[in-house]
C-alpha cells in the first residue's frame, strides 16, 4: 500500500466518532484499552489507526513515514499528543491533509 492509501485507509477507521479514542493506542467497544491488532478492539487514536491500517503492531516502525506525514499536516505536533488535546474534527481535517500532500508526492 502507498502512504495515501494507508492514511485514507486509517482515516476510514476513525471517520466517525464512535471509532475514534484519546488516551490510548486502540479500546474496545466496552472502553477497554487493548492491542491495535485485537479483533476485538472497535476504536483507536490516529497512531494506532495507522497501526492498524498496515496491520503491524505499535512495536514496528514500518509506519513511521506515514505518521511524519500526518504529523506535519497536524502542524508539527506530535500525532498522539495532537489527536489526544484536539476534537475529533481537527484529526479528520489534519488526515485530509495529510491524505492530500501525499497524492501531491506521488504516494
Amino acid at each position: 500500500m502507498t502512504p495515501s492509501e494507508i492514511l485514507t485507509a486509517a482515516r476510514e477507521l476513525i471517520s466517525v466518532p464512535e471509532r475514534w479514542t484519546q488516551g490510548t493506542f486502540a479500546r474496545t467497544k466496552g472502553g477497554t484499552p487493548t492491542f491495535v491488532l485485537d479483533e476485538n478492539a472497535a476504536c483507536f487514536c490516529s497512531v494506532g489507526a495507522v497501526h492498524r491500517a498496515m496491520g503491524v503492531s505499535m512495536n514496528s516502525s514500518q509506519p513511521d513515514g506515514c505518521l511524519e506525514m500526518l504529523r506535519k499536516s497536524m502542524r508539527g505536533h506530535v500525532v498522539a499528543f495532537y489527536n489526544d488535546n484536539k476534537t475529533h474534527d481537527h484529526v479528520m481535517r489534519a488526515f485530509d491533509r495529510a491524505i492530500a500532500a501525499a497524492k501531491e508526492q506521488g504516494q
